[in-house]
């Protein structure tokens, strides 16, 4: 089912797609767009009331009402000029006792606003925004405090309320988002039209082909040449390389690819080039090249009567002489098997011969020199170090030391108790994980491949060491190989120690380091039992 939808046409995968861009572009914006417009409509509204009342408290003819008494005829056009400047739904002029000195706008009547609202500006002296809702219609207001100077004191008289409908406020955010919408469809439109064109242009120059079916071609195409033992090499007008197939390179002892490059550049037999150069159809010509004959068969190209190229195919004769070497290797390496099958039978008649004549001593001795290593470090394992996060990175690490022909042994003298509750499963498999894989790439290259583990858990402290065979830590890195990023390893190396650093020091722990005398180096973890 999912892949009958992939295979559609350029068409509609080009127009879906664009739609999706256009529909999300248009959705983020309109969403951030529109929140914003919002935040700062309400913002700057909150900012022009409260500066609105904080102006009309300060000016003498407002102050004057609320001291001697209301003077609409005298206040009421100051207040009303105010609102239209500031496009505000109302502005009321109160005195402490709640009744109208001023007005202007829909709330003409002589009923106080709540007393809550003008609480902090009449006891406190505050300037404020705050909202409110009345009979279902919600308002913002800024209001401030009508202080007058009585010169040995100041006394608050009164307020100034500036009123905004958050209804007005939101219809004019609806406003600037419909305006950002039709600009946005106009846009979706133009976007689907150039998609549509896109379409049908790439599908002219892919001569009505999906990008599925060029694909599948394409895939066939490299499948089939790349699967004939044949040579098939592909050249234009120009003697150019188009196509060289891997059998090709094979045959004509190339490694890296030639497409692009000149066949004279790449072939320097004459009587070679004189074959890819003819312009007739040859079948089966001998040609020797590179020490082999080859067997050579030439197609030209024709287009419109010209032609456009030429392909070649070439198989060895000697394959015969190679499948007969391969049978010869073959047969060698049956009897290296034979050999290491009868050694192994060998040890086996040993120990039943000993076991018929008796000797089950000598048996038991012979199997167990065989079994000594793995059977000590089970025996370490599972009697000393009873920590079962660190007996599963042991034996992992055993197994990768068994496959990489490395002598990695468990000290005797190792031993353990399960390690407190604070040192968890991840950081061991960090610190000890890349310790003991550094030990392992140390030896990898060297004559002598060991090495050794111990853990103990005496005193205060739990101490891991990993020593190895190697060469040792050279003297220029002493004190960078810690360092993230730093390695004599090659590039894109040099973040196991640093790791293991970050974690010892989460766990309050430490890491030091020594160069062996004998050659290799001795890592030391101590971690505290306790944090």
């Amino acid at each position: 089912m999912l892949q009958r939808l992939l295979n559609v046409s350029l068409q509609i995968k080009i127009l879906g797609l664009i739609i999706f861009l256009l529909l999300l572009v248009i959705g983020l914006l309109s969403f951030i767009v529109g929140y914003l417009e919002m935040e700062e409509d309400v913002e700057q509204a909150e900012r022009i009331a409260l500066q609105t009342a904080q102006t009309l408290s300060f000016m003498g003819t407002i102050q004057d009402s609320v001291e001697h008494g209301g003077a609409f005829e005298v206040t009421n056009p100051i207040v009303e000029r105010m609102r239209d400047q500031v496009d505000a739904s109302a502005i009321r002029i109160e005195n402490r006792d709640g009744e109208l000195t001023g007005y202007a706008g829909d709330i003409i009547t002589n009923h106080s606003s709540p007393r809550e609202d003008r609480y902090r500006s009449l006891v406190f002296g505050s300037n404020y925004v705050t909202r409110t809702a009345s009979d279902g219609v919600e308002v913002l207001k800024g209001i401030a405090p009508i202080m007058i100077d009585y010169g040995d004191y100041k006394k608050v008289e009164g307020t100034v309320t500036v009123i905004f409908h958050m209804d007005i406020i939101q219809s004019k955010i609806a406003s600037d988002i419909k305006k950002m919408l039709l600009v946005s469809g106009i846009a979706f439109i133009v976007g689907i039209a150039g998609s549509f064109f896109l379409a049908k242009s790439i599908r002219k120059d892919t001569h009505g082909l999906e990008p599925y079916e060029i694909g599948a071609l394409y895939r066939e195409r490299n499948a089939i040449l790349q699967s004939v033992k044949e040579g098939i090499l592909s050249i234009d007008e120009h003697g150019i390389i188009t196509m060289m197939n891997h059998s090709a390179r094979e045959l004509l002892d190339i490694s890296e690819s030639v497409e692009g490059q000149s066949v004279t550049s790449i072939i320097s037999s004459s009587s070679m080039l004189e074959v890819l150069a003819s312009k007739e159809t040859i079948s089966n010509k001998e040609r020797y090249y590179n020490d082999k004959i080859f067997i050579v068969n030439t197609q030209p190209i024709i287009e419109n009567g010209e032609q456009t190229g030429i392909v070649a195919s070439f198989r060895d004769k000697t394959e015969i002489k190679k499948m007969v070497d391969a049978l010869s290797e073959v047969r060698q390496y049956s009897e290296d098997l034979r050999a290491q099958a009868h050694e192994f039978t060998n040890k086996l008649y040993v120990i039943l011969g000993m076991i018929q004549l008796g000797k089950h001593t000598e048996a038991i001795q012979l199997i167990q020199e065989e079994a000594q290593i793995q059977e000590q470090h089970k025996e370490v394992l599972l009697t000393n170090i009873k920590d079962d996060k660190v007996q599963a990175i042991l034996l992992g690490k055993l197994a990768k030391a068994s496959e990489k022909k490395i002598d990695f042994k468990i000290d005797v003298e190792s031993a353990m108790q399960p390690l407190p509750a604070h040192i968890g499963f991840s950081p061991l498999i960090v610190i000890l994980g890349n310790l003991i894989d550094n030990a392992f790439e140390a030896v990898a290259d060297r004559p002598t491949k060991e090495v050794s583990f111990f853990v103990t858990d005496i005193g205060n402290d739990i101490i891991f060491e990993i020593a190895d065979s190697g060469k040792g830590i050279k003297d220029e890195a002493e004190g960078k190989i810690f360092q993230k990023g730093y390695s004599a390893k090659g590039k894109n190396r040099g973040y196991g120690l640093a790791n293991v650093k970050e974690e010892l020091e989460l766990l309050d722990g430490m890491i030091e380091w020594t160069n062996k005398h004998d050659g290799g180096a001795v890592f030391t973890v101590i971690l505290p039992k306790s944090i």
